[in-house]
């Protein structure tokens, strides 16, 4: 993610504060043993609740991933509530107690300080998540760097510091990144030529775009779409 790489081996998790563009490959995942992951989508009221009924941290600016091993206090009462799968009637009294302590001891772990910044309401990461979400949803557009910074509240250089450190990106490579992701997405329904993929995710140039493509997934986008 960005310039950021994660090695995430058996009992090893990742959390995010707010959705991010990533690439990820899977090794060593076999039919006798095969890649099996858990995705949980963390509640922001349950996670700021459970944050004022502990010992006040000072706010920190770190990137918007972080990884953890899953063990000892962290793991056990994750693994507790995945085990009322096996206890339907324990789910309604035990589930709530198991789940603040869950995220008791994610806000206790190596990656509290990332999800933190969820619950504290710091007003200038909202604003760039806003940015981001923005940047995402507006990919195939022009971009207008200044606008978006003033849109946040800073200046320029702020807001590139600011973004960068947050997402692991600068705000055009976030959104090229994005472009790229989804032109991929594309590439792999077999319901384009490049060329129109190109322009659909909005570059302006084809062979711009077979560049960039190539540049961060090691082969042209035809390989992608004769694949």
């Amino acid at each position: 993610m960005g310039a950021n790489r994660f090695e995430l081996t058996r009992g090893v998790c990742a959390a995010s504060s707010f959705g991010l563009p990533f690439i990820h490959q899977l090794t060593d995942a076999t039919p006798d043993l095969p890649y099996v992951a858990i995705s949980l989508h963390l509640d922001t009221t349950m996670l700021t609740r459970v944050m004022l009924n502990m010992p006040k941290h000072d706010d920190r600016w770190t990137c918007a991933v972080a990884a953890g091993e899953l063990n000892g206090l962290f793991g056990d009462p994750l693994a507790r509530l995945i085990g009322l799968l096996n206890s339907p009637d324990d789910i309604g009294v035990l589930a709530p107690h198991y789940e603040t302590e869950f995220y008791y001891r994610l806000l206790q772990s190596t990656m509290g300080d990332t999800l933190r910044q969820i619950g504290q309401r710091n007003e200038r990461f909202q604003q760039l998540k806003t940015a981001a979400d923005w940047l995402a949803s507006n990919h195939n557009e022009p971009v207008n760097i200044p606008d978006l910074a003033a849109s946040a509240g800073m200046s320029v250089t702020s807001f590139h510091r600011h973004f960068k450190g947050v997402t692991g990106f600068s705000p055009l490579a976030f959104q090229r990144h994005i472009r790229l992701l989804e032109a991929r997405r594309l590439l792999a329904s077999g319901s384009a030529n490049v060329s129109r993929v190109a322009y659909e995710v909005g570059y302006v140039s084809p062979s711009q775009f077979s560049r960039e493509y190539k540049g961060m997934f090691g082969s042209p986008p035809v390989t992608d779409l004769q694949r």
